[in-house]
C-alpha cells in the first residue's frame, strides 16, 4: 500500500466519496447531505495513517509567511473572482433562478449545509487529502486537486468557479501549509455567495456587478505587487517543469463523475 502513486491514492480517496454520493443522491436523497459529509470523512480515515500520516496542513501553519493585507487582497480577489464567474454561468443557465429562490427561503439551512460544513468537510478531503497526497507534484498537483475539486461539484452551472475557486484556495494552502485558512476562505465565500443571492434583481444585481468586477480589479492590481503573488507565480513557472503522469484511477473518476452528472441533469 505504501507503494501506490499518489494520484493512485488522491483517485482512490476521491472514488470512495463518489461512491458516499451516488447512493446519497440516488438512494437516500432525505439523508444526502450527511451521506456526503461521511463520504469526506471515510477516505481521511481509511486513508490517513497508511498514507501520510497526519492531515496536509493541519499540524504546520506558517500563516506568517506573508502579511495580513496580502491575505485580505487575496480573499478580496478570490471571492469577487468566483462571484463574476457565477453570475456568468447565472447567464449561461436558465435554472439559476431556481437556486437563488431557494437559497433565499431556506437561509439557516443554506448556512449550515451550503457555507460550514461544506468548508470544513470539503477542505479536509481536498486539500487535507488529496492535495496533501498530490503536494510532492507542486503546482501540478494543485491543479489536479482543484480538477477534483470541480467535479465534486457534480453540476456543469457550478464547474467554471469551483475550478477557480478550488486552485486559488488550493495555492493558499500550499504556501501557507495550512489547512485552517482554506477552510475560512471556503466559508467567506460560499457565505458571500449566499448573502448576494438575496439582492433583488434589475438595477441592484446590476450595480452589485460592477462593484465587484472594481474589487476584483482593484485587488488583483495591489496583489501582483506582493510576495503572496510572487510565489503563486513562482509555483505556477515550476510546475511548467513537473509533470503529473495521470493514472487510470484518475479517468475512471472523472468519467464517473461526468456520467453521474450527466444522468443526474437528464
Amino acid at each position: 500500500m505504501s507503494k501506490i502513486k499518489p494520484i493512485n491514492i488522491a483517485s482512490l480517496m476521491m472514488l470512495v466519496w463518489l461512491a458516499f454520493y451516488v447512493f446519497a443522491v440516488f438512494f437516500a436523497a432525505r439523508w444526502a447531505e450527511f451521506l456526503v459529509i461521511i463520504g469526506c470523512t471515510a477516505p481521511m480515515l481509511i486513508f490517513k495513517k497508511k498514507h501520510r500520516g497526519v492531515t496536509y496542513g493541519a499540524s504546520f501553519c506558517n500563516t506568517v509567511r506573508y502579511k495580513k493585507g496580502e491575505y485580505a487582497l487575496y480573499f478580496l480577489f478570490c471571492i469577487s473572482g468566483c462571484a463574476l464567474l457565477s453570475a456568468f454561468c447565472y447567464l449561461l443557465f436558465s435554472d439559476g433562478e431556481a437556486a437563488v429562490q431557494s437559497a433565499r427561503t431556506d437561509f439557516p439551512y443554506m448556512l449550515v449545509f451550503g457555507c460550514f460544513l461544506p468548508a470544513f468537510f470539503e477542505e479536509w478531503l481536498v486539500r487535507g487529502g488529496v492535495l496533501g497526497a498530490l503536494s510532492p507534484y507542486k503546482a501540478a498537483g494543485v491543479w489536479t486537486s482543484s480538477i477534483f475539486f470541480m467535479l465534486m461539484h457534480a453540476d456543469p452551472t457550478k464547474y467554471l468557479y469551483a475550478l477557480f475557486a478550488g486552485f486559488c484556495i488550493g495555492t493558499l494552502v500550499y504556501l501557507t501549509e495550512c489547512i485552517y485558512i482554506g477552510m475560512l476562505l471556503h466559508f467567506i465565500n460560499n457565505l458571500t455567495s449566499l448573502l448576494l443571492s438575496y439582492l433583488p434583481s434589475g438595477n441592484a444585481e446590476k450595480a452589485a456587478l460592477a462593484i465587484i468586477a472594481l474589487v476584483f480589479c482593484v485587488s488583483f492590481y495591489f496583489l501582483k505587487r506582493g510576495k503572496l503573488f510572487l510565489d503563486a507565480a513562482e509555483l505556477l513557472k515550476k510546475g511548467k517543469e513537473q509533470d503529473v503522469i495521470l493514472s487510470p484511477l484518475f479517468y475512471i473518476f472523472v468519467l464517473l463523475s461526468i456520467f453521474v452528472m450527466s444522468f443526474r441533469f437528464i
